[in-house]
């Protein structure tokens, strides 16, 4: 996926839910993220914003309403205070998903969770990984943001 594609989509999507009432709290954070359908590849995109309840994020393909789905969002160091990037593995449901308009084939995710469980060491190591493998691919050849992991 495009990185400036992904920001314009993220900047438009962010339009879409102007004057939502919500229980959680939203917040602005971009993370990175894989995220798949059970059963599916896993993909690469990115957050737009957060919560404890849920998450919204940009795809380049469209989930249908209540579809599980599994995502691993990346916290950063500065964030957590950690050693290392913390990975936490969500589990949730497929809330709403919209194109963004105007920016191509993007599509607005909305996700509610249903549980999440912190990666352990090994499980993370599959997604730095495949985070490796995706970046210098992207950045020779414009690579799709799909990839198979066993994890």
């Amino acid at each position: 996926m495009d990185p400036n594609t992904v920001e314009t989509g993220l900047s438009e999507a962010l339009h879409l839910r102007a004057g939502e009432r919500r229980k959680n709290p939203r917040f602005d954070m971009r993370f990175p993220v894989f995220l798949h359908a059970l059963g599916e590849p896993w993909a690469m995109s990115e957050t737009s914003d957060v919560s404890a309840a849920g998450a919204f994020f940009v795809s380049e393909r469209p989930f249908l309403l209540n579809t599980p789905i599994e995502y691993v969002l990346t916290f950063p160091m500065e964030l957590t205070k950690a050693s290392r990037p913390l990975r936490v593995r969500f589990y949730g449901t497929v809330l709403r998903c919209e194109r963004v308009p105007g920016v191509g084939p993007l599509f607005g995710i909305a996700v509610r969770n249903t549980a999440h469980r912190y990666l352990t060491s090994e499980e993370a190591a599959g997604f730095n990984s495949l985070e490796q493998r995706r970046i210098p691919a992207a950045s020779t050849r414009g690579a799709t943001p799909e990839a198979n992991t066993g994890t």
